[in-house]
């Protein structure tokens, strides 16, 4: 990530529409996106490209929609999300469809990959299970896995009434997954507006104009994205590669302006805001502290692979992985 990245745009990642189990229309997904006030959507239906074909894949008004999949092996396990990729892969090893998408000039994320199950149907995890040869980045904070971990008879119904309670912090397993991957270090909603009762008819759980304005990816850009799709999907796929992102639980405040760096045996911080900063490498823990707005210095000599908690009112507000 670079101090003076000049673009930043927040991305809302991981989304299910009704082309596989989530109940929205594509053109519902985009209005809600734009409401919220995202600049990126990304779309993540199970091992189908239908978004991506049926040509919503690109620019609608001031959203980009990057068009997608989420893959997984025969068992249901290793959940990867794949962008920039026009066919599915023809195999449901997992190995082999991270080097397909590698390939095709797509990008592999494992997805919620340390995830707990509940104890409930249909709560099982959908954890990792394959090797991590090629992965791109991880999904460290997913607002669904999150939520649903643990959840029992006994705690279901705080858990819908208090939902936000259940995930104010990044999964650290799955930080600690991405020490050993590299990459990006995203954040998402894993969004598919859950209605109960049959059919479609029923009242929605989080709606996606709900879990839209939780949790953000911020994709750092060093130039203003083209209104030609194919250069701007290029340019986002770079940056997620590269580690040019952080995540965010908007909830706690904006946080756009928020930069790190590596530079020589220090890392320097740009914070938009207060907070309590948190600092891990390789070797584990190096700084903590409470800092103001404005540009910090810490000292990291011999660590790589940091990553950066700041924290308010008991929760993260902005979690930043540096490959």
């Amino acid at each position: 990530m670079k101090l003076n990245a000049a673009v930043e745009k927040r991305a809302v990642l991981h989304v299910h529409t009704r082309a596989s189990d989530g109940t929205g229309t594509m053109d519902s997904v985009i209005e809600a996106a734009l409401d919220a006030g995202a600049d990126i959507l990304g779309i993540n239906d199970h091992r189908t490209l239908w978004a991506r074909d049926m040509g919503y894949g690109g620019w609608h008004s001031s959203l980009f929609v990057l068009a997608g999949t989420e893959l997984e092996d025969r068992n249901e396990n290793s959940h990867m999300l794949a962008y920039g990729i026009d066919t599915l892969p023809p195999t449901n090893v997992t190995s082999e469809q991270i080097e397909f998408v590698n390939r095709a000039g797509g990008i592999a994320i494992a997805a919620h990959p340390t995830e707990a199950p509940g104890r409930l149907p249909r709560t099982r995890s959908y954890s990792w299970k394959a090797s991590i040869e090629g992965l791109g980045g991880v999904e460290v904070w997913n607002y669904m896995s999150l939520w649903k971990k643990g959840i029992s008879p006994f705690n279901a119904l705080s858990k819908v009434r208090h939902p936000d309670r259940n995930v104010e912090h990044p999964d650290p397993e799955a930080i600690e997954f991405w020490r050993r991957v590299g990459g990006c270090a995203i954040a998402g909603p894993d969004a598919h507006a859950l209605k109960f009762g049959p059919g479609r008819a029923g009242p929605v759980v989080f709606p996606y104009s709900m879990l839209f304005r939780r949790l953000v990816t911020h994709i750092l850009l060093e130039e203003e994205l083209p209104r030609d799709p194919v250069k701007t999907e290029s340019l986002l796929l770079d940056a997620l590669r590269r580690g040019s992102c952080f995540g965010s639980n908007a909830l706690l405040g904006d946080a756009r302006g928020f930069r790190a760096c590596i530079e020589g045996e220090t890392l320097v911080l740009l914070l938009p805001g207060d907070g309590q900063v948190t600092v891990r490498g390789t070797e584990g823990f190096i700084w903590q502290g409470t800092l103001d707005e404005g540009e910090h210095v810490i000292g990291v000599k011999g660590q790589d692979r940091l990553s950066v908690n700041i924290s308010r009112k008991g929760g993260t507000w902005v979690f930043c992985g540096l490959p």
